[in-house]
């Protein structure tokens, strides 16, 4: 999950750790810093989802200091617009892309598959996703890497 502070402040995210049912049982939690325009991917371990669920990313969220995974608008064409993605993760992960719909008054996010490039480079540490819509205008994506 990306995790990027759009705030002008220093936020801690705290309760990113596990909480071990004994003192034998434990490993290493997943806390943050962020500084203003920072970003990190947070592994989608239980703890991450549990706080954007109901803790400290979805506090955060819902006052405008966070923004979680990436929404951005890309040219359509051919060829169309991207985005690249630096993770560092070392491996592939998998990509969801939602395409935005509107009609009339109703915003909905659709599967995207058919209508984006995804590539991932040699050393798996960055993805390109690519629009390849071919009519005229823009269209915004919601971008999500599992790992």
């Amino acid at each position: 999950m990306k995790v990027t502070n759009i705030s002008s402040s220093k936020i801690y995210l705290a309760d990113l750790k596990f909480l071990p049912q004994a003192q034998t049982e434990g490993r290493r939690g997943e806390d943050q810093y962020l500084d203003p325009g920072d970003f990190v991917y947070l592994p989608n371990t239980s703890e991450v989802i549990r706080s954007a669920l109901k803790g400290d990313l979805k506090r955060f969220r819902n006052t405008g200091y966070i923004t979680l995974e990436d929404i951005v608008t890309l040219a359509n064409g051919s060829p169309g617009g991207s985005v690249t993605l630096t993770h560092n993760f070392g491996f592939a992960p998998s990509v969801l892309v939602l395409k935005k719909v509107v009609v009339g008054p109703v915003t909905t996010w659709v599967d995207a598959t058919g209508v984006v490039n995804i590539t991932h480079n040699a050393t798996y540490n960055s993805v390109v996703v690519q629009n390849t819509i071919p009519a005229p205008g823009n269209t915004d994506f919601y971008i999500r890497l599992l790992t």
